[in-house]
């Protein structure tokens, strides 16, 4: 963790000392935080079974970064962040047999905390005074850190003759691991691209969208025997300060 937060902080000083080296402009630096709307994304055999079935898995994201002039209205944004990602997985099945229906109701959820390195490419469309529409696009690396699948389910048992209902709620916890071995839950890396649209105030305020688009297979490395294929596509909503 040390080696990663010291590798992010040479590389906003080194771009930093180069933007100023080569243009002179003022170096900014800013914290965002808000909510991302998470999935992991399948292609392969399964991909319209697992992806119809697949919601939005509700988290977080926290980004400290800078800003680094490199040409009129042109920056660029190296950062590291925090992100929550995961998916959730919701169903209902019901069966009848004489007076007695039995309806199970199972729900799983991944939650993965990330630590992830983007280097944005950032231009400003000024809107006079007020501020600046920012367009940003660029790759982004990420360190699976730490995750865990929450399994619920729950089973009501009616019987219609005797006017009755028994209610029955399984938990199935674990802690996920991750690396490449075929022992593991997930790999341990993940790379991709980000796509993004702020708003920035003359003050520094900023509130916009991000769409990370995962490129690498969260399929530990070993496990890879099949076509099937699964990437982190999230969503997120942020508001930020910059000075």
């Amino acid at each position: 963790m040390k080696k990663l937060l010291l590798s992010a902080s040479v590389i906003l000083l080194a771009t930093g000392a180069f933007a100023q080296s080569t243009t002179g402009a003022t170096s900014r630096f800013g914290i965002k935080a808000g909510v991302n709307l998470a999935k992991i994304h399948s292609s392969g055999d399964n991909e319209s079974l697992y992806n119809d079935n697949a919601k939005n898995n509700l988290g977080f994201n926290v980004t400290a970064f800078g800003d680094f002039g490199v040409a009129n209205n042109f920056f660029i944004q190296p950062g590291i962040s925090l992100q929550n990602k995961g998916v959730k997985f919701e169903g209902t099945n019901s069966a009848t047999a004489g007076p007695i229906t039995t309806t199970t109701t199972s729900s799983l959820k991944t939650n993965v905390m990330a630590i992830e390195v983007p280097i944005n490419a950032v231009f400003n469309i000024p809107t006079g005074d007020a501020g600046a529409v920012q367009i940003s696009a660029g790759p982004y690396v990420g360190f699976n850190i730490s995750g865990k699948n929450k399994g619920t389910t729950t089973t009501t048992t009616v019987n219609s003759t005797a006017n009755t209902s028994v209610t029955k709620t399984d938990s199935n916890d674990k802690d996920l691991s991750f690396g490449s071995a075929t022992d593991k839950d997930a790999s341990g890396t993940d790379f991709g691209a980000n796509f993004g649209l702020a708003y920035r105030t003359s003050s520094g305020f900023l509130v916009g969208a991000n769409y990370g688009l995962g490129l690498s297979d969260l399929t530990p490395k070993d496990s890879r025997a099949n076509s099937n294929k699964y990437t982190n596509r999230v969503l997120g909503f942020t508001v930020g300060y910059s000075f």
